[in-house]
């Protein structure tokens, strides 16, 4: 007999993967069923829909999330997790059937893109899952004080811009692979670098111009670059990474760098890691986390040790 104790819950993201995620919502569901995996489901049906499904999952006795999505969906997961205050979020499992457009966190974890493994991965979860690190980020959002909880990869500068752009272009009914090449390709020919000042657990670890700031619990971001080639996801640090001043063409000859997680090597980069990280731009920068705009500078942000259980293939 099914109790919400031993069942997942499944939240579906309409939106991830430009509706796929919900389209092969039913092929997954079988496959949960051929493997005996007890869940009860729910599809989302408007933005942050999912952190709603999350925190009333958590309150009704859920102990095991299940998300079909992407690194979107996830994220909101990890919110609705964070939003409530019944248990501690490491308590509480989350798995993943990946069908978004990036699936950076999902790279992390090494999940597999076929449903059929990634299934088998959930089926495996009781001895399948670690405790990863979380980081809690701080912003201004419409000028006020405002919080978000980071899986992955967070970023600014250039990497912020084309996620507004893309997020905006989403709004309107467009997304996809192809649309978040066309917010790149935007972005980058209209972004202006910015000057930044990078305080790392107290200490001045940059201040000048830069194209772009990545700071990094997971390794991935943007469909497989790797900005933060050394993060760990469970050494209770944040990874830190800065693309100074440089011109545009100069940056596109470094994106295979990107990809082969060997950016460190070029001059114009450095890198550490930390706690705790603020940051502040002139006149002001985006903030993205995990793929989503969360507000501008100044930004804080600190590190929470085993902060959610994760089903992981690592």
């Amino acid at each position: 007999m099914m109790t919400i104790q031993s069942a997942w819950k499944v939240i579906v993201s309409s939106r991830s993967g430009g509706g796929k995620a919900r389209h092969d919502w039913p092929e997954i569901a079988n496959l949960l069923k051929a493997k005996s995996i007890e869940f009860i489901a729910s599809i989302t049906d408007h933005a942050y829909h999912a952190i709603e499904l999350a925190r009333e999952a958590v309150l009704s006795g859920f102990r095991k999330l299940l998300v079909v999505g992407g690194d979107g969906a996830v994220h909101e997961v990890l919110n609705g997790l964070y939003s409530q205050t019944e248990v501690s979020p490491s308590e509480v499992t989350v798995g993943l059937i990946p069908v978004g457009s990036g699936n950076d966190w999902s790279r992390l974890h090494r999940i597999p893109a076929d449903y059929g493994r990634a299934v088998d991965l959930i089926a495996e979860a009781g001895v399948r899952t670690r405790l990863q690190d979380v980081a809690c980020v701080h912003t201004l959002m419409d000028g006020k004080p405002y919080c978000r909880y980071m899986m992955n990869i967070g970023g600014l500068g250039f990497d912020s811009d084309v996620c507004r752009r893309f997020d905006i272009a989403k709004e309107h009914g467009h997304a996809g692979d192809r649309q978040y090449l066309k917010s790149l390709l935007s972005g980058f020919l209209a972004y202006r670098p910015l000057r930044f000042r990078v305080v790392v657990d107290g200490e001045e670890f940059y201040h000048g111009t830069a194209f772009s700031v990545a700071l990094g619990i997971g390794q991935y971001c943007g469909g497989g670059m790797r900005q933060t080639p050394d993060a760990v996801p469970d050494d209770g640090l944040i990874n830190v990474t800065v693309v100074g001043k440089l011109s545009k063409w100069k940056f596109l000859s470094k994106v295979p760098s990107l990809f082969k997680g060997d950016i460190y090597r070029h001059k114009e980069v450095r890198h550490t890691t930390g706690r705790r990280v603020e940051i502040s731009a002139a006149p002001y920068s985006y903030m993205e986390v995990d793929g989503e705009p969360v507000g501008i500078t100044p930004v804080r942000i600190e590190v929470i040790p085993a902060g959610v259980q994760v089903v992981s293939n690592l």
